[in-house]
């Protein structure tokens, strides 16, 4: 598989469904069953933690570039059940980043300005439940102006010990 913008891409010409989707490897092999594709049809595009922060972030431009460089007609956002992506402590990564020599001032300023919705240890933490994130962002890119009404938008979430999935309405 090749790499272009976070996104894992297949050298075929089939690629029709886009799968966005945490950094735990173990879900791959579920992925065909899950979306009812070929392998060589997918295209993958991990996120730490299957979190859209705003209708306009890299995730979403990365997804957009998809749709239209590739032909994409349906994406599918699968969430990892009890994933450790979505029970960071912010306020542990915070000191983490001041312990890397960033200013209590510029973490200050960043929240000032509201580049992270004020309060940077919350905005790291993200949602932790990611039944509320998947639902979310289904919602996101059905709803988002750039994007064709036509694309079908799916959520899922794994268990990715059981192999168990469920979708999510």
């Amino acid at each position: 598989m090749d790499s272009i913008g976070g996104i894992m891409m297949q050298k075929t010409n089939e690629k029709k469904a886009l799968v966005i989707t945490g950094l735990n490897k173990k879900l791959l092999p579920l992925f065909p069953e899950i979306t009812n594709k070929k392998e060589e049809e997918l295209l993958i595009a991990t996120s730490f933690g299957t979190i859209i922060t705003n209708p306009y972030d890299c995730t979403v431009r990365n997804m957009m570039m998809a749709v239209y460089a590739e032909n994409i007609k349906e994406i599918y956002l699968i969430g990892e059940k009890d994933s450790k992506e979505h029970k960071v402590d912010g306020d542990e990564i915070v000191s983490k980043i001041k312990d890397a020599g960033i200013s209590n001032k510029t973490i200050e300023t960043i929240e000032y300005i509201d580049v992270a919705g004020n309060n940077l240890s919350s905005w790291l933490a993200g949602k932790q439940d990611v039944k509320q994130i998947i639902t979310e962002n289904v919602e996101l890119i059905k709803s988002h102006p750039l994007l064709p009404k036509t694309l079908s938008v799916h959520g899922f979430i794994v268990n990715a010990e059981t192999g168990e999935w469920e979708a999510v309405e």
